[in-house]
């Protein structure tokens, strides 16, 4: 049976009102351990061979501003899959997908989503690495660049992971063939470079292969399991 219109309007408030309540008490945890959480955004920086030391602030409020922002972000950053699950359940119906099905896309897309800033954090010191070693006098970054560039990077890494789930979505669907990944393995491989080579933040060869050879095991994996579920 379909809702009326208002009452369709009236969930939508009432998800978005939870969502944003969620995120703000989860804001609160964030800025309660702030260090505990900002630890995990400078370590790429000390991987590189750098310290808390290089990153600089150039007016009196911008501390206080850098904190507040870097709140916000990571609370979105980590709270996304959480945020999409709540707004998913209003368009479920509109999928034409059951319970079952729903539940376990999410599970995938969670695990895939985390993956990819675990992948971001670890990875990025090289391309870090990479993008200072071009400075000759004394690295001195300006904090509210330097996390943003992060958060960016985790959060473009975490969508970008996506990418094998899309695959085995429309496998599911019948949209596209398996045959058509399986006969056109050496065409996969090249569109996850490039596409490695848009998200990657320098795009050199070893960060490069470091995104691209896990998304193309993770294509593998949906592909493997599309034909045992089949």
């Amino acid at each position: 049976m379909k809702k009326p219109f208002f009452d369709h309007l009236k969930e939508l408030n009432l998800r978005l009102f939870l969502s944003i309540s969620v995120l703000l008490l989860f804001s609160i945890i964030v800025y309660i351990n702030y260090s505990f959480f900002i630890d995990f955004l400078i370590n790429p920086l000390k991987e590189a061979g750098y310290s808390v030391e290089n990153i600089f602030a150039i007016t009196i409020y911008e501390g206080f501003q850098v904190k507040i922002s870097n709140v916000i972000l990571i609370s979105l950053l980590l709270l996304f899959p959480l945020i999409l699950i709540n707004l998913g359940f209003f368009i479920k119906p509109a999928l034409n997908i059951n319970s079952f099905s729903f539940y376990l896309y999410f599970l995938f897309f969670t695990f895939l989503y985390y993956f990819g800033i675990f992948s971001a954090l670890t990875i990025s010191h090289v391309g870090i690495e990479f993008l200072l070693s071009f400075n000759e006098n004394e690295i001195l970054l300006r904090s509210q660049y330097y996390f943003q560039f992060i958060i960016r990077v985790s959060l473009l890494f975490g969508i970008s992971f996506q990418f094998p789930l899309i695959i085995l979505f429309l496998l599911n669907k019948n949209i596209i063939k398996v045959r058509y990944f399986t006969d056109n393995r050496a065409e996969l491989f090249i569109f996850i470079l490039i596409l490695s080579a848009v998200i990657t933040p320098t795009g050199d060869p070893i960060t490069l292969f470091i995104f691209a050879v896990p998304m193309y095991l993770l294509v593998e994996i949906m592909i493997l399991l599309h034909k045992k579920v089949k």
